[in-house]
Formats: C-alpha cells, structure tokens, sequence
C-alpha cells in the first residue's frame, strides 16, 4: 500500500523551543536522507517536516544533495538543494514561510560565516537597492529572498540555516522555449551561471558535459542552467558573441547588449560591502529573458550569487573578531571581469557608479539600513536562544570555526567596519553635500510634473534607452 503524504496545516502546540522563545523564533526544520548516499551529483529521497513559528506543520516527501564549491566541503554542516515531492514522486510548488511558491528550496548552511547571517542580510540590501529593468510578477526582483529556520538532520541538531528560494526562469520572468509548426523548439530565455562544478574540465577552453559548460579562457568557465535540456551552440551564441575577439573590449556592444544601471548596481553593491568572491569568475548569473526579441528583451541582465563573504567576511571563514578582509575600492576597478573592465574605463560609466552610490548611501546602503538588518537578526538569534544552541552543539562537536560566543560583540565589530568601509566610499567618488543634498531634492519631488524614474527610483530628463520608467507615477516601457 503506498504511503500517503500530504502537507498539513495544523494549529498545533508551539514546540517547547518556540514556546521559550515567545515572539522571537525560528522555524524548525527536520529532514532525513541517507547520510551516506549525500552527494553533489544526483538527488536521493528524504523526508522534511517544517513546523513555522506558530506552530503550523508542512510534510512532504523530498529530495536532497548537496550544493556550493566551498560548501560541499563542510560536511559537518552541509548545505543542500532541496526539490518537494507529492505522493506520486513529482515535483510539487509549495509556500514555505510566505516565499514564493517553489518545487525547488536551497538550505543555506552558512557554515563559512561565523555569524550566520551574511548571506542574507547582503541579498536583503541587494534586493532593495536594485531590481530587474523590467517587469514581473515579483516585482522586478533579481535575487533570493529567504527565511533563518533551526536545523535537524537526521535527528541531529545542526544549528541555523536560512530557506531560500533560487534564481531561476520563474523568479527572471525567463521565457521558456517555444515550439514551432514542425515541432521544433526555439530557445528564448536564457540563464548561464558563472563558475561550474566540474573542476576537471576548468582549465580546458571549449565545452563539455554535453555544452551544459563552456570554458570560455583558462579558470573562466559558465554552466548553462536555462534551458539545460536544449545545450548546444545556439544555446551559447549570445556568450560566444561576447567573448569574440572584436566585442572583448566593445564599450558600444556592451552598451547595446547590457544593462549599465544593472552592471552600475552590481558594481557598487561589491564595492560597498567588499564582496570580493563575486568579482572574479564566479558567483553571479547572466540572463536573456527572450533571446529572440530585438533590443531591451534580448539584453544581458547581472544577477549576484552566493554573497557570504561579504561584511568583511572571508571564502573560508577565517576573518572574526575585528580581523576582516581590506579589499580596497581601488583594486576592485584594476581587477575588473568582462564586461565590467570595459565599463570601468569610461567616463559615463563612472559617472553612473557615482549616481547609483549617491542613491544607495540614502537607502540600501546607508550605514542605519545595514546596521538595522545586522542588530535585528542578532537579536532574533539571542531572543529566540537559537545563538546559544548553536554555541552549545558546535562547542561540544569541537568546531569552534562555526561560531562566536559573543554574537553581539561580533556584529558590532562589524557595523564598524562598514561604517569606515561607507567612509571610503564617499571618498572615493568625491562625495560632496551639494551631492548628498540632490539626491534629498530628487526624493523629496515624487509628484513633480512628468517627473521620470528609472525602476531603480533615479531621477531622469528623459526616457534615453529603452526599459521600464515611472512616469507620473504610472509605469511605461519604452521599447
């Protein structure tokens, strides 16, 4: 007889961990796999039970394997991709914590970040400094968004992770291949990752794994994510473009092919918070929401990824205490990745950084706003007593990298690093209060006649490209 699952939605008891928590608590999240079967390469079955703070319960068949470069090493915590299954053994979109509906979940283990939260609070900042140029259904977001939740693997407390949701064809408003009279399929929206998995092929320029990765220089390869099951040449053709020898170092085809406010967004996004592995040849996400559509729908659009080293962080979780990373701005212009290194030659370019970081600094990016997003999960941590559980089993489990006794002391540590890190920034664009007082004058005249924003909230004279405004008020799309 099979064994019927179902996902249940129950007023149920808090669990005496929520319980001593009162409003502050974490989700609770049981999952069980075969342990010895966990791998990268292919999903085993499992089960998870996730009980919200009130004390409603989901339970569902799923599937795991592990996920990351770096992450896949920390077997003591690892961090997984996680797929919801029905009774039937097919995918099935489920509302987790209030995220968007999903099949497909990432079980963030953070086990680099010493303070659990990088990650997170840096996808949070990104999420409200930028947004897709276009529209969709989540309100033009281009990144995660996700929820801490306590983890037990098998029974075993494995202290706090964060449920999040991933970057894919839905969240981008990707366009899924359409199939012609002949019942040919023709590729539209597309998704290529920076940085693969298979390591062995890495320094081997060409493509591999069936064209699912293409090594475009030594050290510089892309898997293909959308759609993974159509690789092959044309599949690849907008990034052969780019890395053909009369484009390399094209500022006009970037122009035409790019998004410079989205390339400008990501640039002061690692700038600001020092995220020095996403500058290189990894951690971030190209896209094309129609390949087959002339002008803004065919553009590259710049998605972020993987975002723990940030704050000071480091790749291995080395830097604590007050001891962080220096990455200095200067460096980040002198080692800049296609197409970037184009971009940062340019004066208008430049000019642009600068507009972005004047609108960051009064937002996203104000020392108040990262400040608030630090001191508001310390204290869900402590208030919920998650922190000192996770204290408690990673010390008796001998891992003191995964964790700091005082999370408060930690945190502070760290909104001063970025306070002087801000400094450094208004200096290195030669920040002046005329400038700061425009950028107050621009908010301050939302209702001006036919005032036009960029998506972005950027005050413009006139809708120069073509993309999504807010003109009056309402939103139009210049093609």
């Amino acid at each position: 007889m099979k064994k019927f699952y179902a996902i249940i939605l129950i007023a149920s008891l808090l669990t005496p961990l929520a319980a001593e928590a009162g409003e502050y608590s974490l989700p609770q999240l049981k999952i069980t796999y075969d342990e010895l079967a966990l791998n990268y390469e292919t999903y085993i079955a499992g089960t998870m039970e996730l009980s919200d703070e009130d004390g409603n319960v989901t339970e569902l068949p799923a599937q795991f394997k592990t996920r990351g470069a770096t992450a896949r090493t920390w077997t003591m915590k690892p961090s997984l991709n996680m797929k919801l299954r029905d009774a039937d053994d097919n995918e099935l979109d489920t509302d987790l914590l209030g995220l968007r509906k999903a099949s497909s979940w990432i079980l963030d283990a953070m086990a680099i970040d010493r303070i659990n939260m990088r990650n997170r609070v840096a996808f949070d900042i990104w999420n409200d400094f930028s947004s897709l140029p276009y529209e969709t259904e989540f309100n033009g977001r281009n990144g995660t968004v996700g929820k801490f939740v306590e983890i037990y693997i098998n029974g075993e407390y494995k202290g706090i992770y964060c449920l999040s949701d991933k970057i894919n064809r839905k969240l981008l408003d990707l366009k899924k291949p359409q199939i012609d009279e002949d019942g040919t399929p023709l590729i539209r929206g597309l998704l290529y990752k920076h940085g693969t998995t298979d390591i062995e092929n890495q320094d081997n320029v060409g493509f591999f794994n069936g064209y699912t990765v293409f090594v475009a220089s030594e050290r510089d390869a892309w898997e293909l994510h959308e759609p993974e099951e159509l690789a092959g040449p044309y599949a690849w053709s907008p990034m052969m473009e780019l890395y053909s020898d009369e484009n390399f170092f094209n500022y006009e085809y970037v122009k035409e092919h790019f998004w410079l406010e989205n390339l400008a967004d990501y640039t002061v996004h690692l700038m600001a918070l020092a995220i020095e592995d996403n500058w290189g040849n990894k951690n971030k996400y190209f896209s094309i929401q129609d390949f087959t559509k002339p002008g803004y729908k065919s553009r590259f659009v710049v998605t972020p990824w993987d975002l723990d080293t940030s704050l000071g962080g480091s790749f291995e979780g080395s830097r604590y205490d007050g001891n962080y990373t220096d990455w200095p701005i200067e460096s980040i212009v002198s080692r800049a990745p296609l197409p970037f290194a184009i971009c940062l030659k340019q004066p208008e370019f430049l000019a642009l950084l600068k507009k972005r970081w004047l609108h960051g600094r009064a937002g996203a990016l104000s020392v108040e706003s990262v400040k608030r997003r630090l001191l508001d999960n310390c204290e869900l941590f402590e208030k919920s007593g998650a922190w000192q559980r996770t204290v408690d089993h990673w010390s008796a489990q001998r891992y003191p990298e995964q964790y700091v006794d005082d999370l408060g002391k930690e945190i502070n540590l760290i909104i001063g690093w970025y306070e002087a890190r801000f400094a450094e920034m208004d200096a290195y664009f030669n920040v002046t209060q005329a400038d700061i007082d425009a950028v107050g004058t621009i908010c301050d005249e939302p209702d001006a006649p036919h005032a036009i924003y960029t998506i972005q909230g950027i005050r413009v004279s006139a809708m120069d490209s073509p993309g999504l405004y807010i003109v009056d008020g309402k939103k139009v799309i210049k093609r």
